[in-house]
């Protein structure tokens, strides 16, 4: 079963795409940057992270800083982004850093779970 990593800084969805997710892939969590790029470094096959981490900080694009990190340090690991906003400069960007997937919350848990098993 093939680890992946869910990146979001809000608890309750996290449990909620952990619950979903458990059935096909071993799940890790991480709720801010620091503990994202801590399991990062322990090589998950995959990893869904949310662009914004900081809800209350307009600038906080601290999931494209973990893209970026990964297309440096971890090219391996099959990246896929996820947010409630719509810009789309953000999605473009997180595509140029390497994202296999943009997803817009609230997902559709199935399309997830077969674009995941599909591009991981």
């Amino acid at each position: 079963m093939k680890k992946l990593l869910l990146i979001d800084d809000q608890q309750q969805y996290l449990d909620s795409l952990a619950v979903y997710l458990r059935k096909k892939f071993e799940i890790v969590t991480a709720n801010n940057f620091s503990t994202a790029i801590r399991e990062l470094e322990k090589d998950p096959a995959l990893a869904l992270i949310d662009i914004r981490l900081d809800e209350n900080d307009e600038k906080n694009i601290d999931g494209l800083k973990i893209l970026e990190w990964i297309k440096l340090n971890k090219p391996g690991i099959s990246a896929f982004v996820m947010s409630a906003y719509r810009e789309f400069s953000y999605a473009e960007e997180a595509l140029n850093l390497g994202a296999k997937h943009f997803f817009k919350k609230p997902i559709d848990i199935l399309s997830l779970t077969e674009i995941l098993e599909e591009k991981a």
